[in-house]
């Protein structure tokens, strides 16, 4: 395992002013592609790589089965980039008529003309499996829509991200343990079996912009595993602020602080190619969830749109 200390090349007002904004190679100073450790200069660790960690065959079993996974979604916030620059009120945009813009968010209007009290990002390839804390707009614990409806299908991707849990104790065994305390105290209706996740966010062929990941455990790590068919170049995930990039390809693993502002570079590819992105993580709230019985009644007895005590 190559072993590398990276020290910060951007300012934070420099982080704060590509926030939303996608990154191309000239932010890389250093890219992980065989088995590396990143440590920042204090020796935490910012980021792992780990080259052709998974089977060939769990792979592939996972593709199929998360693939199935993935629709558009106007749920991805800052990862899903700028809106256009020619976007005005009253356009139609991703099937809604836009009402108000913000920053990288719109406001759609309802049929009746006032505005949605849902802000919306620009569509892109993005689900989420596993299971989901509350939130103001629903606030109950629940299984995700697909795990619910192809429950089969969520079960045959399970060996793959198990085995991502298990590769995250080797790597990472003080990270995993911290995870592993609140997972362990979490319902077991909102656990993902024999891993320390609760959640798992799947994208096709999405360049993220520059964005934190909100709601993940803090003293925990991203699990970032891809899987792919095809050839194309670029797509490395960079860390900005350290000018650190991994090139994660098929059967790849990279372990990385997700609350460091990371983005994707540019995919290039002249033929059709499918890059399958699994991000493993454990929300930080679910451990306030009680039993799938106990979430069901607040769901019953509480309107869309109550605030959480």
């Amino acid at each position: 395992m190559n072993t590398i200390i990276a020290k910060p090349i951007l300012n934070d007002q420099q982080i704060k002013d590509l926030e939303g904004k996608y990154l191309d190679e000239s932010y890389i100073k250093i890219v992980a592609e065989d088995n590396t450790i990143i440590l920042k200069p204090d020796g935490k660790p910012l980021a792992v790589f780990l080259k052709n960690c998974i089977p060939s065959n769990i792979a592939k079993e996972a593709y199929y089965s998360l693939r199935k996974a993935i629709s558009k979604s106007n749920n991805r916030g800052m990862a899903s980039g700028e809106l256009p620059k020619d976007l005005k009120v009253g356009d139609k945009f991703d099937g809604m008529t836009v009402g108000k813009i913000t920053g990288n968010r719109f406001i759609p209007l309802k049929k009746d003309g006032t505005l949605s009290n849902s802000p919306k990002a620009k569509a892109v390839e993005s689900s989420v499996i596993g299971y989901a804390d509350r939130y103001p707009r629903i606030p109950y614990c629940r299984t995700t829509e697909f795990t619910y409806k192809n429950f089969d299908t969520y079960k045959s991707s399970l060996p793959y991200i198990q085995l991502i849990s298990e590769l995250f104790k080797k790597a990472l065994p003080e990270r995993w343990e911290n995870q592993r305390k609140q997972w362990e105290l979490t319902n077991e209706d909102f656990r993902m079996p024999n891993t320390v996740f609760s959640t798992v966010t799947v994208n096709r062929n999405f360049r993220t912009a520059c964005h934190y990941d909100a709601g993940d455990l803090l003293e925990g790590f991203g699990n970032l595993g891809v899987l792919s068919t095809g050839t194309y170049k670029g797509g490395y995930t960079v860390l900005p602020k350290y000018g650190v990039a991994v090139n994660v390809q098929n059967c790849d693993l990279a372990l990385f602080d997700v609350h460091e502002l990371h983005g994707n570079t540019e995919f290039i590819h002249d033929k059709p190619f499918e890059r399958i992105s699994v991000v493993c993580y454990y929300r930080k709230n679910m451990v306030h969830c009680g039993s799938a019985k106990e979430e069901l009644e607040i769901a019953k007895n509480r309107k869309v749109g109550d605030s959480i005590n």
